[in-house]
């Protein structure tokens, strides 16, 4: 079965090193997608499992289509039951059109949701096709006129843990938190201080990960309510997930000036019973004193999108130097939709990595020495 993970643009490899180490070999990997082969249930523990993918789809098919009597006969060519009931409720969630000859996505949506139908009344041998149980929604790719067709197995975004009940005014999503530990290297062993948590994304995400708590074990997935949903396999999925927690001690800090955040975040934390393995603080970034030689400091700054709020944030970027003279010897990741973040900072980076989610382009700076 060919899957498709999609993640926020300039993570792939971030996605595709967590796939390699679940042996998945990597088919294709650009655009915020990775397309791989895998069983037929993996679904469940890709789900389960994966720190920064959006969503896991189930790539349907594959043609080229030049009128929409192409789309047509290209759906009707694919085989279905295996997929859909004989009673789901199809729902054409996207389409994606790009340098391509059809275009027109609410057409596009028309054409794709009958010839389902008439696909399935075919294979099923019905007169009607009724839409009553499981939800099934599918995503429609056309690029340089091929079409792929894929089945949205997550549901609601994977960075919905379930833990953020409460936020700040810009929270970070939380799968662009895992990708700064995962890229930066952070293992349970090392300190880890974010000067700016918020709402404890960071701390949160990076206790999750020390204590290998798969992210998706606390909440629900739309193939739970598919014809074919195999309750005692996923059952056992989740055991698995259950039995590999390694409770251990872990050094992770977060400080917030403001007094409502530091309560916000530890609210978040008790959410999923990890507020005594993450130590949270209301301070400034000038008051943080831990005494650690080294570590990492992984961290979301104030973006300052509007103009008065820029030059608040770059003053406060200014201000984190401090963090470098206090521990010169600490690997530094930083968030920020600022393009001159170095500039105010007083350092060039190591790494910079653009990131796009949605209509966000954020920057990832990397300092490791």
């Amino acid at each position: 079965m060919k899957y498709l993970a999609l993640c926020s643009l300039g993570l792939e490899k971030i996605l595709s090193n967590e796939l390699k180490k679940m042996n998945y070999k990597i088919d294709k990997a650009n655009d915020g997608m990775i397309e791989f082969s895998g069983g037929e249930f993996d679904y469940y523990n890709l789900n389960l499992n994966l720190r920064t993918a959006e969503r896991v789809f189930i790539k349907l098919g594959e043609f080229n289509a030049f009128t929409f009597d192409d789309l047509y006969d290209g759906i009707i060519s694919l085989h279905l039951s295996s997929f859909f009931p004989k009673n789901g409720k199809i729902i054409i969630d996207k389409v994606r059109t790009s340098r391509s000859a059809l275009y027109n996505q609410s057409v596009i949506q028309s054409v794709v949701k009958k010839a389902i139908v008439e696909k399935l009344k075919k294979e099923y041998k019905i007169n009607s096709y009724k839409e009553e149980n499981g939800e099934y929604k599918i995503r429609v790719y056309i690029k340089n006129n091929k079409v792929t067709l894929a089945l949205d197995t997550s549901g609601e975004g994977l960075h919905k843990r379930g833990y953020r009940k409460l936020v700040s005014e810009a929270p970070l999503r939380e799968t662009i938190a895992a990708s700064m530990i995962l890229k930066a290297g952070w293992k349970r062993k090392h300190v880890l201080i974010d000067p700016f948590c918020g709402s404890g994304t960071i701390p949160i995400e990076a206790a999750m990960y020390g204590l290998n708590i798969a992210p998706g074990l606390y909440r629900n997935f739309v193939f739970e309510t598919w014809f074919n949903f195999d309750k005692s396999k996923f059952g056992k999925y989740k055991k698995n997930a259950i039995e590999n927690i390694k409770y251990t001690d872990l050094k992770i800090f977060g400080f917030d000036k403001e007094y409502k955040m530091i309560e916000i975040a530890k609210e978040n934390a008790s959410n999923f019973n990890l507020d005594k393995y993450i130590e949270f603080e209301r301070k400034n970034m000038e008051s943080v004193t831990l005494d650690f030689e080294e570590g990492y400091i992984i961290t979301n700054p104030p973006y300052g999108d509007r103009l008065n709020d820029k030059k608040h944030a770059e003053k406060i970027y200014e201000q984190m130097r401090y963090l470098r003279k206090k521990y010169p010897k600490f690997k530094y990741s930083i968030v920020t939709s600022h393009e001159k973040f170095e500039e105010f900072f007083g350092s060039k980076s190591d790494k910079k990595k653009k990131v796009v989610n949605g209509k966000q382009v954020l920057y990832i700076y990397e300092y490791n020495k």
